[in-house]
């Protein structure tokens, strides 16, 4: 086991969270598993031995808890976010509170390296408030002596809420919505792929605040994505262009339900290209080759084609 490092890991028991945990665990890290409710979940990590991670309860949002939390770690990863603002869990206070009460507690706690993992594209959307206060958190971030900016395109996987939920979508619909005529650009990239360069990361010697962005080696614009969902589920759906006005507009009513499917912000996100900055892309400093957007979306929809997904 690596005796020397404790990492902590905030949003540790989320998607990207439970592959990258189990990815340290493996390497023979200690971890500390820091979420809102993180004793809540049974959570299995098939490469933990026994005492080598810890369940952390711990709100971002709250300065005391988050110096407390992160006693005794050399590293940490951040991997809060969300894509919907409540009245009680905002934008504003997840990820630019977050962000200042985690600069605040790794100085408090001398922390090695700090992570943040944000998004592709928010520093060029100006209206989705999701983009610009993860913009103004990764600049906050950025301010800690020793930190890293990570940008991952769409992230997918078996547990995802972007194949799976367009796949599910695609089953019950008889027509798919392509918002913009379906044009916004994406680089889907899988999971461990993203956990695989993210621990690479750890020990790499990056300049303070340095940016690098992840994606997959497919360029796909989204109408291409819905169509190749519907091909692989051997089904037959229309695709309607819906422009960003009128997406907008459904958005208002969609968004109020308590399972909101669309909300306007979201429309306002698709309105940038979802795909790496060359100059930024993790390729300069790893050789490494994702898998194809191709081979690993076609999998995961195998898990939609044994319940009726042979449908014409």
């Amino acid at each position: 086991m690596n005796n020397k490092k404790i990492i902590s890991v905030i949003g540790g028991s989320g998607f990207i969270g439970s592959y990258l945990v189990d990815k340290l665990l493996s390497q023979g890290y200690f971890v500390k598993i820091i979420s809102r409710n993180a004793t809540s979940k049974k959570q299995f990590f098939p490469s933990a031995k026994l005492g080598q991670f810890q369940l952390v309860n711990c709100n971002i949002c709250k300065s005391g808890e988050l110096k407390k939390a992160l006693f005794g770690s050399d590293y940490v990863i951040n991997l809060v976010g969300i894509l919907e603002s409540r009245a009680d869990n905002s934008f504003n206070d997840v990820h630019i509170k977050g962000a200042k009460n985690l600069i605040e507690a790794c100085s408090f706690n001398d922390i090695s390296k700090l992570i943040q993992v944000s998004a592709i594209g928010v520093e060029q959307n100006k209206l989705s408030k999701y983009a610009i206060t993860k913009f103004k958190a990764e600049k906050i971030i950025q301010s800690y002596k020793n930190s890293l900016i990570v940008r991952p395109s769409i992230v997918c996987g078996d547990e995802d809420n972007f194949i799976n939920f367009f796949a599910k979508y695609a089953k019950l619909s008889p027509f798919l919505p392509l918002i913009g005529k379906g044009e916004t650009k994406f680089q889907p990239v899988l999971v461990t792929d993203v956990v695989e360069i993210i621990f690479r990361c750890l020990n790499f010697p990056f300049k303070k605040g340095q940016i690098i962005e992840i994606g997959g080696d497919d360029i796909l614009s989204f109408k291409e994505i819905l169509s190749f969902i519907v091909k692989e589920l051997r089904i037959k759906r229309m695709l309607v262009n819906v422009p960003f006005s009128l997406a907008s507009k459904l958005a208002f009513f969609l968004e109020k339900f308590p399972f909101s499917i669309l909300t306007r912000d979201q429309v306002e996100m698709l309105k940038t290209d979802n795909i790496m900055n060359k100059r930024k892309s993790f390729k300069k400093f790893f050789k490494y080759e994702p898998l194809s957007f191709y081979i690993f979306a076609k999998r995961q929809l195998e898990n939609f084609k044994k319940d009726g997904g042979h449908i014409n």
